[in-house]
């Protein structure tokens, strides 16, 4: 190989690492502009799936618990969190999947979660039923 195609090798893998950063950066700034006029609160994204257990993120990532906890782990050191701990841990549905998508199998594994996530979000949020004795105490 010539010094040229090297040169022209590496002009070419650059360009590629500007276009994968500039397409996460326009998703990022794109879900960012849907959340500028969006009516709502906290509670409203956590029925629309804003935010996911350890569990479920494993489920449509398809790895462990344990994985998903050395991916927070691995995300803070690099300080990109992709969760917080309070009483247990709330994943961020977006920022765990730009994660993925940039540390753990590229586009076609966020689009895989995406749509495990598609598939499984209906069941998961359902409201439980509550119980019959709490129901029993709720109405008196």
């Amino acid at each position: 190989m010539t010094d040229d195609q090297k040169a022209l090798a590496a002009d070419l893998d650059q360009l590629a690492a500007d276009h994968f950063r500039l397409a996460t950066n326009a998703a990022n700034l794109a879900n960012r502009v849907r959340r500028l006029g969006r009516v709502g609160d906290a509670l409203d994204d956590l029925r629309n799936g804003a935010f996911l257990t350890v569990r479920e993120a494993a489920i449509i990532c398809e790895v462990t618990d344990q994985c998903i906890y050395d991916w927070i782990a691995d995300a803070d050191r690099r300080r990109r969190p992709i969760g917080e701990k309070k009483a247990t841990w709330v994943i961020g549905r977006d920022r765990l999947l730009a994660y993925v998508e940039k540390w753990r199998g590229g586009l076609s594994a966020r689009q895989a979660a995406e749509a495990r996530l598609r598939e499984h979000w209906p069941k998961w949020s359902r409201a439980p039923e509550l119980r019959s004795h709490v129901k029993k105490r709720a109405t008196g």
